[in-house]
């Protein structure tokens, strides 16, 4: 199923969005959009992410399956990414220049096992403890 970007955010927000259709690309694609939304306060962008995921975990009987952490560390990623790429007009074009985006290990590269399944990182912001974000902005920039 081929949504366009409006219909998209609305089969979310309406929690009319198959579960089965919600994976990494799609929660990259949500990260992007609301991003694009809120442009520039990020800390909105944030806050609205968070409420998003949280209602549609909600309708999907997987509210247990929120974490903040892995939910903050994406949108810092595309965030990052989107200012090293603010010409890509569309989410296609934008992951056609950052594919690791779309690679599901790449926070294991800034985190430990430990620290990213933690009681504290699923709740709460958890610090890397591997890489920090800002050194892998500094190498790619």
């Amino acid at each position: 199923m081929t949504l366009t970007d409006p219909e998209f955010i609305r089969a979310f927000e309406d929690c009319t969005l198959p579960g089965e259709l919600f994976r990494h690309r799609e929660h990259v694609r949500l990260a992007w959009l609301v991003l694009r939304a809120t442009d520039p306060d990020h800390e909105a962008a944030e806050r609205r992410m968070e409420e998003l995921i949280r209602r549609y975990a909600g309708h999907l009987g997987a509210s247990t399956k929120y974490h903040h952490t892995l939910t903050l560390f994406w949108m810092r990623e595309v965030a990052a990414a989107r200012r090293r790429v603010p010409t890509a007009l569309t989410f296609d074009a934008f992951v056609a220049a950052r594919p690791d985006l779309l690679d599901k290990t790449l926070v294991q590269r800034h985190y430990s096992l430990g620290r990213i399944e933690s009681a504290e990182a699923r709740a709460g912001w958890v610090e890397p403890d591997l890489r920090s974000l800002d050194a892998r902005a500094t190498i790619e920039a």
